[in-house]
């Protein structure tokens, strides 16, 4: 028996009645019995109370969302091109992602002891005009953009010709007070304007803002199938490789709205307050497709389209590094802004990466970062490729 300082303690004899040949009991220690039936009758009286606790800790909501860092891997395994010659690598391109889930008033209270979770209100997640599946269906829907984006600027930069045929934009986000809002609705495309095709964000934002001061416009809108997704995501669950093309989930049907844009000094120009994506399809010799189920959103761009240059081109960009990064990519090949930058670099520095590519507009989001990570700012994918051939000259 070992005594609090870690000494050893010497075993004291037992005290024995004469006669009796047994120890002395104490005289202030209680039966078992009587032991059990107090323990049983707190149990009993605590339980009723702490119950409810457990419960309001672990399951009432709080209204806010636990960021945390999610998963981090090599997207050059989850790319399959058929068509073209392709070449291996020595090093990998690493995705980056954030982990979201309800957060309670436990999970609330531990986030402020630890740099690895955020806190994110619910309603700055999912909009005023949102609901969960609502946005899962946009998510979905926005992955599969993204994808195409990444596939159509990556087969550019390795020199290979890609038709792109403009659909519309599709609204992402509605912004509050602005003239979208209650008119507009996230996961529609915007098609038209006053009677002028839209084929994609660049056509939408100079037909908004060619539009005389304080006149209105008529936009006209279709839905996205939003049945077929969901049949598209319960087959995809069952192991069916089903993602549709964006043309077959884009309704027949459209619906025309009046609204009146607004001048918007940061832009210098006219807007109806809508986050866009340019919506379209594709066609190319080779056939280029992504096995990510897990990862949904805008962000993977750039490491997607990283990773089919490297894979279409016979220089290896990653220098046989673990080059891990995030950030969105356009058809013209701009890195956009992302969320939850502090969490992505969590994720890949906790699986060994040991260079970052950001986008530059997430310059300040990196206050308080802190890493062992070579981190580095890009605004273009062109600037990202010749960051990475610089890094494989040295």
């Amino acid at each position: 028996m070992l005594t609090p300082e870690g000494q050893t303690a010497k075993k004291r004899p037992g005290r024995f009645r004469k006669g009796a040949g047994l120890p002395e009991a104490s005289a202030v220690t209680p039966p078992p019995a009587q032991r059990l039936t107090l323990g049983s009758a707190l149990a009993r009286l605590a339980l009723p109370l702490l119950l409810p606790l457990v419960l309001m800790v672990t399951i009432v909501p709080t209204g806010f969302l636990l960021e945390s860092p999610g998963p981090a891997f090599d997207l050059q395994a989850d790319l399959e091109v058929e068509g073209a010659q392709t070449y291996s690598s020595q090093g990998e391109f690493m995705l980056t992602s954030v982990s979201i889930q309800e957060s309670n008033l436990l999970t609330s209270a531990l986030s402020l002891f630890s740099d690895g979770f955020d806190l994110i209100k619910v309603r700055d997640y999912l909009g005023e005009e949102l609901d969960s599946e609502e946005q899962d269906i946009v998510d979905t829907v926005i992955t599969y953009v993204s994808q195409d984006t990444a596939t159509v600027a990556g087969l550019r930069e390795a020199g290979i010709p890609v038709e792109v045929k403009g659909m519309g934009a599709l609204v992402v986000a509605v912004a509050g007070g602005y003239p979208a809002q209650g008119a507009v609705n996230p996961g529609e495309v915007i098609v038209a304007v006053n009677g002028e095709p839209v084929t994609g964000g660049e056509g939408l934002n100079a037909l908004i803002n060619a539009a005389p001061e304080g006149e209105s416009v008529i936009l006209t809108l279709r839905k996205l199938d939003a049945e077929k997704l969901r049949e598209s995501a319960d087959e995809s669950s069952n192991g069916a490789a089903t993602r549709p093309d964006l043309a077959s989930i884009l309704l027949e049907e459209e619906r025309e709205v009046e609204v009146i844009p607004v001048y918007e000094p940061a832009l210098d120009r006219r807007v109806i307050g809508v986050s866009i994506r340019d919506y379209f399809t594709y066609s190319t010799a080779p056939k280029v497709s992504w096995d990510m189920e897990t990862v949904k959103g805008p962000s993977a761009g750039l490491m997607m389209t990283l990773s089919l240059v490297n894979a279409l081109t016979p220089e290896d960009l990653t220098a046989g590094e673990k080059v891990a990064g995030t950030g969105e990519i356009t058809l013209e090949g701009d890195v956009g802004p992302i969320g939850g930058l502090p969490m992505k670099i969590l994720a890949a520095e906790g699986e060994g990466a040991e260079v970052f590519l950001y986008p530059a507009d997430n310059q300040e989001d990196l206050a308080g970062v802190s890493t062992d990570m070579e981190l580095h700012a890009v605004s273009t994918l062109k600037e990202a490729v010749d960051y990475l051939r610089s890094m494989a000259a040295r």
